[in-house]
């Protein structure tokens, strides 16, 4: 950090140079490897125990198993809520793994793909479900079709988040994943869950929830994941 007397000297002379040129390619890369360097030491800092059967946890089934089973999800109503749809896959396991008649599962998304480009296999419009919102033939779902910034707080002005949270992470994107966080950082409560489907991405999950948490000074504890990191459960305390 410089010193505030020299701040302001420092950023004219940097706006005159440095500014006139377009360095926001070598600029990300540098941010790439700082987020990197922070995700592996937060890798380091919460080890995850693995059963001696690797393959048990190398998909993200297997990780649900063990949360709803440790954390006894379904002895009690729950609000399941999914950001990141698309078609429909993962909303339908959920239900399909709990039973309890109360319980509520909500899923947001555009249905029109990524409202902005994620990564050069991932342009802006990815995951097109071509405004198709899924065929559930359950009574307990219901869906919010549209950017998250335009349908989460109508939502939460209208729904009682008394009942123990299960947030599924699956928005890929920071802006996206952060939006949702920190706009329902307020009503979390100790024992709330939340699942990231791409955890392992340093630039963009994984940046979302370190922010997030610093933000908002939260503490949490890590429930599981699957090898690499890839997919994280955290619990918050």
């Amino acid at each position: 950090m410089l010193p505030q007397r020299i701040r302001s000297t420092f950023a004219t002379f940097a706006s005159n140079t440095l500014g006139a040129l377009n360095l926001d390619y070598p600029a990300f890369g540098v941010i790439s490897i700082a987020q990197w360097a922070r995700f592996a030491r937060w890798c380091k800092v919460h080890p995850v125990d693995q059963p001696r059967n690797f393959k048990q946890f190398k998909d993200r089934t297997s990780l649900y198993d063990s949360v709803i089973r440790n954390e006894s999800l379904d002895s009690q109503p729950i609000s399941y809520l999914e950001f990141g749809v698309y078609k429909g896959e993962s909303i339908r396991l959920w239900m399909s793994k709990i039973s309890n008649p109360d319980s509520r599962f909500v899923g947001f998304d555009t249905f029109t793909g990524l409202p902005e480009r994620w990564r050069r296999s991932e342009p802006k419009g990815w995951f097109n479900a071509d405004g198709v919102i899924p065929d559930v033939k359950d009574g307990r779902a219901s869906f919010e079709a549209g950017l998250f910034q335009d349908t989460v707080p109508a939502f939460l002005k209208r729904t009682d988040l008394s009942r123990r949270l299960v947030f599924n992470m699956d928005a890929d994107l920071f802006t996206s994943t952060f939006y949702v966080l920190a706009t329902f950082a307020l009503h979390l409560k100790p024992g709330d869950i939340f699942f990231f489907d791409e955890f392992s991405c340093p630039l963009d999950e994984y940046r979302a929830f370190d922010d997030f948490i610093r933000c908002f000074r939260l503490e949490y504890e890590v429930l599981g994941a699957t090898p690499g990191y890839t997919r994280v459960c955290v619990k918050m305390l």
